[in-house]
């Protein structure tokens, strides 16, 4: 009698591995998206976008940043020590400008779908580095400096809005291929009015 409960059919143990093999990938899911989620405040980003962190010490760390708060904090030591990257008198001028690449790449990659392209984002966020640390250094040097949050506000609402704006379209087109790879579901149906 025991024999008959060791052997299965071979669709039910198929069947059986295939619950299984789901089970297990489920679980192995579930583990990479705790991981992800402890590990992202230095990534910054999910699985699926690691491609815009570089690797430091076998773990993945925002590109963006890695490039930005170097270069930013050695500008504003070098500000407050008395040495500009440029004069002084076009200081607000440089501050501004710089940060207008890196949101031209960021609304481009977010709004108009341009590939990622790891050269330019550096590229562009080493401008932002020099910016955001010349007006770190005005920010150091004297509170609520205009010259440090002016484009901070402005430039991090524009990007802010550039990202929620993508965030809501990948969700809407995420959910339309759910509908048309499932169907609509029941809760979906047209019900009959009582007449």
């Amino acid at each position: 009698m025991s024999d008959a409960f060791d052997e299965l059919p071979p669709e039910a143990e198929a069947k059986l591995r295939a619950l299984q093999e789901q089970q297990q990938a489920r679980r192995d899911a579930e583990a990479a998206e705790r991981r992800a989620r402890r590990t992202l405040w230095y990534t910054h980003h999910w699985p699926n976008e690691y491609e815009r962190c570089a690797v430091v010490a076998g773990r993945h760390v925002c590109r963006r940043c890695l490039t930005l708060y170097p270069i930013a904090f050695v500008v504003a030591i070098a500000g407050l020590a008395g040495f500009s990257p440029w004069p002084d008198a076009i200081d607000v001028w440089m501050i501004w400008l710089l940060c207008i690449p890196a949101t031209v790449e960021f609304l481009a990659e977010k709004l108009l779908d341009v590939p990622y392209h790891p050269r330019r984002q550096v590229a562009v966020t080493a401008l932002v580095g020099l910016a955001f640390g010349r007006g770190l250094s005005y920010e150091i040097d004297d509170r609520w400096s205009w010259e440090f949050w002016g484009p901070v506000l402005v430039f991090c609402t524009i990007w802010f809005l550039a990202a929620v704006t993508r965030a809501q379209r990948d969700y809407f087109r995420q959910a339309l291929e759910h509908s048309q790879e499932y169907g609509p579901s029941a809760s979906d149906a047209p019900t009959e009015q009582p007449s």
